[in-house]
């Protein structure tokens, strides 16, 4: 009988090692497979960052309530995740949906006693807005609060950079690589179709930014200049930058397609193909004046490939559709 008995207890422990070694194993699987915990962002804190001032900020630890000073910043903390973390934005904030629901923070100014009084753990400011809100920002920084200005994009592979940057503040590095991922995917099936556009068939491509009297443009090495040799097209504009154009040289340049980029001004399209002077411009005769989504091309964040899109089906709808 004890022998029975031991043999029994022998079979009994076997099977309990077994067990544990089948736990041990699948344990390692679900490490490797699973993804990691919010505290795998926590441990990336405290973390220190050089923003687009060449400011060392160090950020404690991961941001609960984050408030972002203008529409980019807010449409990358979303594609991050972050969405949940954003109490304050921009007048001019509109996208996504969710936003509308956020406290409103900032115009041509900032409120700076709505923004304290949010507590936030991170302000988001941007380059773009110059020395706008240089004193705002130091009575937020004296108050103690982290302020990072983000730095203004003028490239896609400056876009990338920005998701990433805003990723390590916010505590969502993880999330950051897939939101470029889906970025890169869609540019280069864009570019893939524009390469079977030829060199002859090449249209010449007018960026309207600010319309009559003062009419301003989209000129060389600019952002918009970049989207324009994406889609295999020509800028007609020659000047550096952002020219304010005289109606003489438009007429002389003789675009195929005039791209109107703003939103503020009714009936945009027709103002432009009513234009005195301008009946003899190709784009004009052949009634090729688009307008394109301003917020999606001019916003350097995630839905800046959805502009290059919408840019490319205005200038060749025959190879990208309309």
């Amino acid at each position: 009988m004890k022998k029975i008995y031991s043999l029994l207890m022998a079979l009994l422990l076997i099977g309990f090692l077994t067990a544990c070694g089948d736990q041990e194993e699948a344990n390692k699987g679900k490490e490797n497979t699973e993804p990691k915990t919010e505290q795998a962002s926590e441990d990336s804190f405290p973390v220190t960052l050089k923003d687009a001032v060449d400011k060392e900020v160090t950020i404690d630890k991961k941001p609960e309530k984050i408030i972002s000073l203008i529409p980019s910043n807010t449409e990358i903390l979303f594609a991050l995740g972050a969405g949940s973390e954003v109490v304050g934005v921009s007048e001019h904030d509109n996208y996504p949906e969710d936003v509308k629901d956020k406290e409103k923070v900032a115009g041509l100014e900032l409120n700076i006693e709505k923004i304290i009084s949010l507590k936030p753990d991170l302000v988001l400011a941007h380059a773009s807005a110059g020395d706008m809100w240089d004193s705002g920002i130091k009575q937020l920084e004296d108050s103690g609060i982290p302020v990072l200005v983000v730095h203004n994009a003028e490239s896609f592979d400056e876009v990338y950079d920005t998701v990433d940057f805003i990723a390590k503040a916010t505590g969502h590095t993880e999330e950051a690589s897939n939101v470029t991922d889906v970025m890169k995917e869609k540019l280069d099936e864009i570019e893939k179709k524009a390469v079977e556009i030829k060199e002859e068939d090449q249209k010449s491509v007018f960026v309207e930014i600010s319309p009559a009297p003062e009419i301003y443009a989209a000129g060389k090495n600019t952002f918009m200049d970049q989207m324009l040799k994406t889609i295999n097209a020509k800028n007609a504009v020659q000047e550096e930058g952002w020219p304010m154009m005289n109606e003489e040289a438009i007429i002389k340049a003789n675009p195929d397609v005039i791209i109107v980029n703003y939103n503020n001004v009714e009936n945009a399209v027709d103002q432009v193909l009513d234009r005195k002077g301008w009946q003899d411009i190709t784009a004009i005769k052949d009634k090729k004046v688009y307008m394109v989504d301003e917020s999606l091309v001019s916003r350097s964040g995630p839905r800046i490939v959805e502009g290059v899109e919408e840019l490319a089906k205005a200038v060749y709808p025959e190879v990208f559709g309309k």
